[in-house]
């Protein structure tokens, strides 16, 4: 059990192999509920889209319809949030040496600070990709932590935004090298027909996770 986050200890280092083997051995002794998690995830993106989409209209609803469509986007979009933040739920639960239960993944009350620190974060990141692509993916870089910072660290969505930056910023070589190497394997789970994603998004996000913790000195499991 590591001693990370105990009193007077300092933040620590992390190898990209021991992050992507941590998340790894931790999803297959739970790998049925976190295949199930992302299946009710997508289920319930797919009846969003169906109820918001799904169907056509006349003219004379044209203006109905787009109000419809309008609602359905922001809907939509929370959810999107909502079911990130439960998946950073359940890797902090991981991380904790508890494995989480379906209920487990839903375990936070902060919602305004998720919603409000997405918002933020996808504006912002939106304008970067407006500007040249590179801008918006050093956003999203930089900002990568930032749920872990609100859920975990019960931060305002400001706070946790700034805290990601900070130590992103501070260790910007490790958690590059961490980056592009989950991306990779995502990219190799989208290739096999998506289903290699269901095993893929776990390990990217409690590998990401306990890289957050471990730079950030807190608690880490075994």
């Amino acid at each position: 059990m590591s001693d990370y986050g105990t009193p007077g200890r300092t933040p620590g280092q992390f190898s990209v192999g021991d992050a992507i083997g941590y998340g790894w051995n931790k999803f297959k002794d739970n790998a049925l509920i976190w295949i199930g998690i992302l299946l009710i995830a997508a289920i319930i993106q797919v009846v969003l889209n169906l109820v918001f989409g799904g169907f056509s209209t006349s003219s004379d609803m044209s203006a109905a319809f787009s109000v419809w469509r309008i609602i359905g986007t922001i809907v939509t979009t929370i959810v999107g949030y909502l079911i990130n933040a439960a998946l950073v739920r359940g890797a902090l639960h991981e991380v904790d040496g508890n494995k989480p239960a379906f209920g487990s993944f839903f375990q936070f009350t902060n919602v305004g600070a998720i919603i409000i620190a997405s918002v933020i974060i996808g504006v912002a990141a939106t304008i970067g990709f407006v500007l040249l692509i590179i801008p918006g993916l050093i956003v999203i870089f930089l900002t990568w932590w930032t749920l872990q910072f609100v859920i975990d660290q019960n931060e305002d969505a400001i706070t946790g935004i700034k805290s990601s930056f900070r130590v992103i910023s501070q260790n910007v070589g490790p958690v590059l090298l961490l980056a592009l190497a989950l991306v990779g394997i995502n990219i190799v789970g989208a290739i096999l027909c998506g289903v290699g994603l269901l095993v893929s998004i776990p390990i990217t996000i409690i590998a990401s996770t306990y890289a957050y913790r471990v730079l950030t000195g807190r608690y880490v499991a075994a």
